[in-house]
């Protein structure tokens, strides 16, 4: 059974991608950039939006905004890399969070479950944490 959950580290792509982030930090600003380098309408798969939305937690926490917001295993890994994903930098995380948000495969996953949710709301707030 997968798993599939409305928070940025609560699916199996992004478990996927997080265990290959584990070995090269670099990833946290290929997958923001590859979202936020796509067309405006250029349809963004469910593993790139996740992999984005999951990057971006971790620049937000990496700034002090939401270390309660990453799976067990990463915080110990930000601790060792903080300054780095950091430097990734809010702007390019909010970029990406945004076009996640306005046109992706996973928003139209979770629009199935009504206009406004749980996913919605998770969403929203880690772009406030990031503005």
């Amino acid at each position: 059974m997968g798993a599939w959950g409305h928070k940025s580290f609560e699916n199996d792509s992004v478990l996927d991608w997080w265990s290959a982030v584990e070995r090269d930090w670099t990833l946290v600003a290929e997958a923001l950039r590859l979202v936020t380098g796509a067309d405006g309408d250029e349809y963004i798969d469910v593993d790139e939006a996740s992999a984005a939305l999951a990057a971006a937690e971790l620049v937000a926490a990496a700034l002090g905004k939401g270390d309660e917001r990453l799976s067990r295993s990463a915080v110990p890994w930000l601790a060792d890399h903080r300054e780095k994903i950091a430097d990734v930098g809010a702007p390019l995380a909010l970029a990406a969070v945004k076009r996640v948000f306005e046109n992706s495969e996973l928003r139209e996953l979770w629009d199935e479950n009504g206009a406004d949710n749980e996913w919605h709301a998770d969403v929203r707030e880690l772009i406030r944490r990031l503005t």
